[in-house]
């Protein structure tokens, strides 16, 4: 077994986890995300479950996430049976057959962004997020969250698969997307954010509006995203748009120390 990689599968329980160096670099300690996670028998899964114990004991993992459908009753029980606890539901907005529809004009310019935009959209990056788990769990550092978020962007000019793109009113920098179209051309937004100088002041519905024309114009046939269900301006934003949500998902987190 790689250190990196934790799996067990049997009919009892099924599961895999696998250490995220990248967040592992924010926080200074070993992070894991848990994967598959599928419990059979509960009392015959915790004798084969003690292996992942054992595992995340001798890789000195700190922090453990795990998300959840939100029917997974079972699996939720026995994580929180274990130390793990509830930290946020997120939901899965999506607006399907985006080329017929109709977004009309924002005012707004969409564009790649460059080498030269990285430091602000950095510094947005770094105060424009605070409702998603790393931020609301009370047991982690918040300016570590901050951190995570500007790294996010700024390895993201880089990437292979995803692209970020700034919006602009004029000249005036008011948000970004961070967006990764898919073999089918459907969109993933994995990160939105307007900047928190201009927030309050009537963008919201003009920067997404003008990011669906834009992925139109990219020939994609569908959008789809995650928000934390605690969100509830974007959350409002979302059902102004028409965009119809799929089945919610469950985060949980183990940290070290809380068990």
């Amino acid at each position: 077994m790689n250190s990196a990689h934790f799996e067990v599968r049997s009919d009892d329980l099924t599961m895999s986890a696998d250490v995220v160096e990248w967040d592992s670099l924010v926080y200074g300690i070993p992070v894991s995300q848990i994967g598959v996670f599928r419990v059979g028998n509960a009392r015959q899964a915790a004798a084969e479950y003690q292996a992942f114990e054992k595992w995340i004991y001798e890789e000195k993992i700190g922090i453990v996430s795990c998300r959840l459908a939100h029917d997974r009753l079972i699996e939720s029980m026995f994580l929180e049976a274990r130390g793990f606890r509830f930290v946020e539901m997120v939901l899965h907005p999506t607006l399907e057959v985006l080329q017929e529809r109709d977004f009309g004009s924002a005012g707004l310019n969409v564009e790649r962004a460059t080498s030269a935009d990285i430091a602000v959209l950095q510094n947005i990056a770094a105060t424009a997020f605070g409702f998603e788990r790393f931020h609301v769990d009370p047991r982690l550092d918040r300016r570590l969250a901050d951190e995570r978020y500007g790294r996010w962007v700024v390895s993201s000019l880089g990437h292979p698969k995803q692209d970020l793109y700034k919006i602009q009113d004029g000249q005036r920098l008011v948000g970004f997307f961070l967006i990764e179209i898919g073999s089918d051309s459907s969109a993933y937004w994995h990160l939105t954010a307007i900047a928190p100088d201009w927030q309050g002041q009537g963008y919201g519905r003009r920067v997404w509006t003008a990011m669906l024309a834009h992925c139109k114009s990219l020939g994609c046939g569908s959008v789809l995203t995650t928000i934390s269900a605690r969100n509830t301006p974007v959350l409002n934003l979302y059902s102004q748009l028409q965009f119809r949500f799929k089945p919610p998902e469950m985060t949980f987190h183990w940290i070290r120390g809380f068990e």
